[in-house]
Formats: structure tokens, sequence, C-alpha cells
């Protein structure tokens, strides 16, 4: 389940067309029609 604030945060870079960067692809990939990046590499 995805949490309240994150819904929020992942709802609004929806609304305004924004590109939502975060690590936690799993979660935010369940919202439609969100442009999701990763900026984090690890080794």
């Amino acid at each position: 389940m995805l949490s309240d604030f994150d819904l929020l945060i992942g709802c609004t870079a929806v609304e305004k067309d924004l590109i939502m960067v975060t690590e936690n692809l799993k979660d935010f990939e369940r919202i439609s029609n969100i442009q999701i990046k990763n900026w984090v590499q690890r080794s």
C-alpha cells in the first residue's frame, strides 16, 4: 500500500506534469501516467 504522503506527492507530480525523482520505483509505478527517474546508482 502506498502511504498517504507518497500518494499526494505522486499525484501532484502527475497533475503538474512533473518528473518524480525517486529510488522507490516499485511503489510509485503504481500511479498511472507518472514519469519517474531514478538518479541513484548503487555499486
